[in-house]
């Protein structure tokens, strides 16, 4: 496990503001449109992070007293990007110059 691989993690608190404060200053990857909702009583957000900065970032807020925020790291989401990856075919499918046939909108 590379320490620049990026990892999908799951943060959990008891209010609105203490996500907040604890994601506040972070450079986190929220995503495209980031999301808080609730499971059970408590607000659930994702965020894209190399592990090293979030240790960094628990360091920093533990030390200001910040609320203590639930961290769940879901995945290696770099090393699932690289399985897939692996998935994707090398040869030129348009090379034998044949009718392309599938589910897509042929032009």
């Amino acid at each position: 496990m590379a320490d620049d691989d990026v990892h999908r993690i799951k943060l959990r608190a008891k209010t609105l503001e203490e996500l907040r404060e604890f994601l506040d200053g972070s450079d986190f990857d929220l995503g495209c449109r980031p999301v808080v909702r609730r499971e059970g009583d408590d607000f659930v957000a994702e965020v894209y992070a190399p592990l090293p900065a979030l240790d960094r970032l628990r360091t920093a807020r533990a030390a200001r007293g910040v609320a203590a925020v639930d961290v769940t790291v879901v995945e290696n989401a770099s090393e699932v990007g690289r399985s897939r990856q692996a998935e994707v075919g090398s040869g030129n499918r348009f090379a034998t110059r044949q009718v392309i046939r599938g589910l897509g909108v042929k032009e």
